[in-house]
């Protein structure tokens, strides 16, 4: 299996574009015909999860027929993509610590 095939297949179920891919292999410098290296793919996927939420926003409808993209599904996809590879999860909204003492 090369690094390709890796990505496609594990983003298989998001509707990502070839064209997509190969933009995910060439921003993490990923060789696409190597053979796979599960986790330089899967940091070319978090690094590049712009290129895969790009492609789910879309909800298509045509003549009584519609395609929506469950974005709860993706979100916990990255999420435990950031889990598994151990680095941030920039998607989820972290609480901000503020200096109220002014206020007392």
């Amino acid at each position: 299996m090369t690094n390709k095939e890796y990505i496609t297949k594990s983003l298989n179920g998001l509707n990502i574009s070839e064209d997509d891919i190969d933009i995910i292999l060439l921003k993490g410098s990923v060789n696409a015909d190597a053979p796979a290296d599960s986790r330089a793919c899967d940091m070319a996927v978090y690094h590049r999860m712009s290129a895969v939420v790009k492609s789910v926003m879309q909800n298509v409808s045509e003549g009584g027929y519609s395609i929506s993209w469950n974005m709860e599904a993706v979100k916990l996809f990255y999420a435990a993509l950031c889990n598994e590879l151990g680095v941030e999860n920039v998607l989820v909204n972290r609480p901000k610590i503020r200096n109220r003492s002014n206020l007392w």
